[in-house]
């Protein structure tokens, strides 16, 4: 986490990572409500909903879209969506788990060729990634942000079909980043701590409005 410790004043670190494929079904699981709920054993699918979403260490705001499949092309369309939305940037670092298509060869040429063209152009953010180890995915903060908006919006849940999932979804995320812009606080708290490599259990996920 070197890199995130010493970030210019016109650079930004995000953490990236999938969420999905969820099946849209009447649902039970831990949740922030302990009402009794009653599970049919068999169910008929109402579709299936995935996501890819952004955290800025920064400002812990979260930027996401929805998917129809999780791969490369994923990802790097959501490099373009953080590209675009802070085109006055030097630079966004970008870090993710070390799955396969995360370092694909297609990812990273289609990358090279994107900062090329952004460097001929001398408009918008260099990317520059910054991946994980293997089997490091607690370092990934946005993971205790999808936790907890499953736990919000998706378990004892019974939406009627993907798009009524897929608006709860966006409605929480959206009152989430309202509520960091109101009280602005940084990203994993134990990230930017010396010792945080000796404190791995101190990484939480929950309610983002715990204190």
């Amino acid at each position: 986490m070197n890199t995130l410790h010493h970030l210019g004043e016109n650079e930004m670190f995000f953490f990236l990572d999938e969420w999905g494929p969820t099946q849209v079904r009447k649902r039970g699981g831990k949740a922030y409500r302990n009402e009794h709920v009653t599970i049919p054993r068999h169910q008929v699918s109402r579709g299936n909903v995935s996501l890819v979403a952004a955290l800025s260490a920064t400002t812990n705001q979260i930027t996401w879209h929805f998917l129809e499949s999780k791969d490369s092309h994923a990802m790097m369309d959501m490099i373009e969506v953080l590209y675009n939305q802070y085109p006055t940037k030097a630079k966004l670092y970008i870090t993710w788990d070390a799955v396969v298509w995360h370092n694909s060869g297609p990812l990273l040429e289609a990358l090279d060729q994107f900062n090329d063209d952004t460097k001929a152009l001398s408009v918008g953010p260099i990317i520059e990634l910054v991946p994980l180890p293997t089997s490091a995915q607690f370092l990934n903060v946005i993971e205790g942000v999808l936790s907890g908006m499953t736990r919000a919006v998706i378990n004892n849940s019974d939406y009627s079909d993907a798009a009524e999932m897929k608006q709860a979804i966006s409605r929480h995320l959206t009152e989430r980043n309202e509520h960091f812009r109101d009280n602005p606080r940084r990203a994993g708290k134990k990230i930017w701590e010396l010792d945080f490599f000796e404190d791995f259990d101190a990484l939480r996920a929950g309610n983002y409005k715990e204190r």
